[in-house]
């Protein structure tokens, strides 16, 4: 996981759920136009759907005064309830928040920071001599209690983050390498000094961040805290017992469209309109978001209880298509799911991964023949309805210009996954169908997955028989899929217990992976770490990297590098969609949108969501 600035709001990268597969360094000139062929067909594949179902939603009718803006997310877990854009932990969290509290740094259709303009919240300037970013803070960027936002807010956002009691209390993974740029930094975390010193405050409304170097990712918002808290609500509280205050989880000032009004613990948010926003009170006045379970998320349109549906699943997808109350908006996720592998630990106090050489899982060929077992093209349309294909790589596919162009992935190849466990010593020593370890003693995988939707249980299915195909013996951590909360905890804790796992990454808008895989990244759960690695990834953030012409050979680097080296094993990207009861007048759902549309121009043109036919 690693930071992301997306849709006008800068927010981090959340954990999400389920799978991946990854790129191949090199190509031969018969596979350069098979691969060629197989981008094409892949291209046309999602326009085809992006065009049946366009990010714009419009619906004829006159708006109505009042009503509620009904939202349905989908979960079969709880809400955290951790209310703030930045200090938020998953991706349930982030949903509720991102278009009613958030919206500090709007972006570009190239998911690049709006730079020098006096229409943003805070304007923002980057002085590449000076290696300084500033900040002016919009004098309509108001808190909704009114009180205007501050620098005394901006630097309080750092001076949490960056805090080694807060992260250490909140498990907190915020505080990264990216954020090491910044000047004096460290020395805080480390306790050295009580104030970070390149953050130099000018006055209430002007403030400027002193960095080491200046870095591509900066473009992009990487390095920086993205949405801030109020200052005078944290007065008072304990770094250690920030996740715990009313501050955060009951009550928190907001200077997005909307504030919290009252909450229903891990069922349902009830907001109403922030009447100080800077770009004007919000038209619907209150907004509902409840937590739907998977099960009931079809019925749930059909009666008309949602006006948005937030993360449907792809696998009642044809059932929302028939559904003659509701349009579908669709758009290219920022999503990749993958194979991670317990490779080593997390050292929580100073702050960075530490690799285990001689751990179970950590042998290339083990890992790739996993990969190779698996046939994520057949997967995207069997169980997500041609809604994910298999990705190449770590890169997002948006970034296009950014891949190797040779990149072909991990094709599904059951006598190569054969062949690289032989090759590896994995050998079937008593004849059984099942191979030993390369001690020639009984080799077992404990493979972590979560519940989640219908498809989940058949979907580990596939997965455990495909590896047996190849030899292994995989089973359930435990037995059964985990909750979601308790995988990542699990995760996050390095539980002994768990070999391999299915998990996912909301991607970055700033495509530098290092908040994902570097050395000092807590989101990178494979706890996988390379002298290599770290190279190519820091590679990424260097000021040759800023030239635009130099840029992709050092990203194709990495991809070669990643792909070598199998810290983790890409899976799929998918394409989003969004299903919009009709009486919503219009709703915008593309990434590429200069209108600057957000949820205080949602209007309603009925009392009520309406239901099917």
């Amino acid at each position: 996981m690693k930071k992301k600035w997306f849709k006008g709001i800068a927010t981090a990268i959340a954990l999400t759920m389920t799978l991946t597969a990854c790129g191949s360094p090199s190509a031969t000139p018969d596979k350069k136009e098979e691969t060629a062929d197989k981008k094409e067909e892949t291209a046309k594949s999602s326009s085809s759907i992006e065009e049946k179902y366009p990010g714009l939603i419009e619906n004829e009718g006159e708006a109505v005064d009042g009503g509620t803006l009904k939202v349905g997310l989908v979960s079969d877990s709880p809400f955290k309830g951790i209310f703030n854009g930045y200090l938020y932990t998953d991706n349930t969290d982030n949903v509720i928040m991102k278009y009613t509290m958030d919206g500090a740094f709007p972006i570009d259709a190239d998911f690049k920071l709006i730079a020098d303009s006096d229409e943003t919240p805070i304007k923002l300037n980057i002085d590449k001599e000076a290696k300084t970013v500033s900040y002016t803070i919009n004098p309509k960027f108001k808190w909704s209690n009114g009180d205007p936002v501050t620098t005394a807010d901006i630097v309080k956002s750092y001076e949490i983050v960056a805090n080694q009691q807060y992260i250490m209390a909140a498990k907190s993974a915020r505080y990264d390498s990216d954020m090491k740029v910044i000047e004096g930094i460290e020395d805080y975390n480390e306790g050295k000094v009580d104030k970070i010193s390149g953050l130099e405050v000018i006055d209430d409304a002007n403030m400027k961040i002193h960095v080491k170097q200046l870095t591509p990712n900066m473009l992009w918002g990487g390095g920086f805290v993205s949405e801030f808290v109020n200052a005078k609500q944290y007065e008072g509280i304990a770094m250690d017992k920030i996740t715990e205050s009313d501050a955060l989880r009951k009550n928190p000032l907001s200077y997005g469209p909307y504030v919290i009004k009252d909450i229903i613990q891990g069922e349902k948010v009830i907001f109403e309109a922030n009447p100080y926003y800077y770009k004007g009170e919000p038209k619907v006045k209150k907004v509902e978001i409840e937590i739907v379970p998977p099960s009931q998320q079809v019925a749930a349109m059909q009666a008309g209880k949602y006006d948005l549906l937030f993360e449907a699943q792809a696998d009642v997808f044809p059932q929302l298509e028939e559904l003659d109350n509701i349009k579908i908006a669709t758009r290219m996720d920022l999503y990749m799911s993958y194979l991670g592998f317990k490779q080593g630990k997390w050292d929580s106090s100073n702050n960075k991964v530490i690799a285990d050489p001689n751990a179970k899982m950590n042998d290339v060929n083990l890992k790739k023949a996993m990969a190779y077992a698996i046939d994520n093209n057949a997967l995207g349309e069997k169980f997500y309805n041609g809604l994910r294909f298999n990705a190449v790589s770590p890169i997002p596919p948006v970034f296009s210009t950014l891949h190797d162009p040779e990149m072909t992935g991990y094709e599904y190849d059951l006598e190569k996954a054969k062949s690289l466990l032989e090759e590896a010593g994995y050998k079937d020593v008593n004849g059984d169908g099942v191979r030993e370890g390369k001690d020639g003693k009984e080799f077992k995988i404990n493979f972590a997955m979560m519940s989640g939707s219908e498809i989940q249980e058949p979907l580990s299915q596939y997965y455990m028989q495909q590896w047996k195909e190849i030899g292994l013996d995989v089973e359930l951590v435990d037995g059964r899929l985990l909750d979601f909360n308790i995988f990542y905890d699990r995760l996050t804790a390095d539980d002994p217990a768990i070999d391999a796992f299915m998990a996912a990454f909301g991607l970055a808008s700033d495509p530098n992976p290092s908040g994902l895989y570097g050395s000092e990244a807590p989101f990178n759960l494979s706890r996988y770490t390379s002298q290599t690695l770290d190279d190519s990834l820091k590679a990424l953030g260097t000021e040759e990297a800023m030239d635009p012409e130099k840029m992709p050979a050092l990203y194709h680097n990495f991809e070669k590098v990643f792909f070598d080296e199998a810290p983790s094993i890409p899976q799929t990207n998918r394409v989003e969609f969004l299903p919009v009861n009709k009486r919503v007048k219009m709703y915008n759902f593309r990434h590429d949108d200069a209108s600057g549309f957000d949820w205080s121009k949602v209007e309603l043109t009925a009392a009520e969501p309406i239901a099917a036919k």
